[in-house]
């Protein structure tokens, strides 16, 4: 048989790089549409502080969804509130709290599973729905008492142990305290309030200005870090000190919260 003509090597030429073109698209395209399979979740500052954007997602049951807080400057975590489990979790400090991090949760049970940020949980709530949610979403925990409410005076013996120096430097509040064999499997919480004129704001009364939520599970001392809300960060660098009333919750799985209060002088 007599080779190919010139003219016909050059078009079958064009159609193997052509072939080997729409390959090489159909390659690229596998990764993004797998990334596109599983939604991101990231924190996002509004004009009333911060909030995870999106605060819905869906998944389906095995699926993963992906969070993240890619900043170096505002920490954020999560704290799972509610759902037919606890999600299992990799490169996500759960019930911790930091910057520039990333990682997925993946669920194995339909429902819906709610959550809020370990650092702002009043501002950064959010919800993942997994598969069917005909049985609605699991009830979330009621919060902490405001800052209107008085504290409650008891002190039983699930906290013991608190160091919190009355005299602290830097923007965040630091301590530790010690939990008792009976209070693991609960959670505890620290608010942070501070005065509108402290703030160089009008008003009167007590202004959130620092949260932090985690759960506990061992006993032992546990050490805590609650940063200042940005707005509070800002009234001690200009300031140079910022009082604080520090509030601790301390709830057993199945029992009376235990609370206590210390006011804590923050210095620049």
């Amino acid at each position: 048989m007599a080779p190919p003509r010139r003219g016909e090597r050059r078009r079958r030429h064009g159609r193997l790089l052509l072939l080997l073109a729409v390959v090489g698209v159909g390659v690229l395209q596998l990764p993004a549409a797998g990334a596109a399979d599983e939604p991101t979740v990231e924190p996002a500052e509004t004009t009333s502080g911060y909030a995870w954007k999106p605060s819905t997602v869906t998944a389906a049951p095995g699926g993963a969804v992906a969070f993240r807080n890619p900043g170096n400057v505002v920490p954020h975590g999560v704290h799972w509130t509610g759902g037919p489990e606890k999600p299992a979790c990799s490169g996500v400090p759960v019930d911790e709290f930091g910057t520039s991090w990333g990682g997925s949760c993946t669920f194995t049970q339909a429902g819906a599973y709610t959550f809020v940020c370990t650092v702002h949980p009043e501002e950064m709530k959010g919800t993942v729905t997994v598969g069917s949610s005909a049985t609605g979403p699991a009830p979330v925990p009621a919060p902490a008492p405001g800052p209107s409410q008085e504290p409650v005076s008891t002190e039983g013996p699930l906290i013991q142990g608190l160091r919190l120096a009355k005299n602290q430097r830097g923007g965040a509040v630091r301590g530790s305290f010690v939990v008792s064999p009976t209070m693991v499997g609960g959670s505890f919480s620290i608010e942070l309030e501070a005065r509108h004129t402290a703030l160089g704001l009008r008003g009167k009364g007590p202004v959130p200005v620092g949260a932090l939520i985690r759960s506990l599970a061992r006993a032992g001392r546990h050490r805590f870090a609650v940063p200042l809300k940005p707005s509070a960060l800002r009234a001690l660098r200009s300031r140079g000190q910022l009082p604080t009333l520090v509030r601790i919750s301390v709830a057993p799985a199945d029992g009376t919260p235990v609370r206590r209060s210390r006011k804590v002088e923050l210095h620049a």
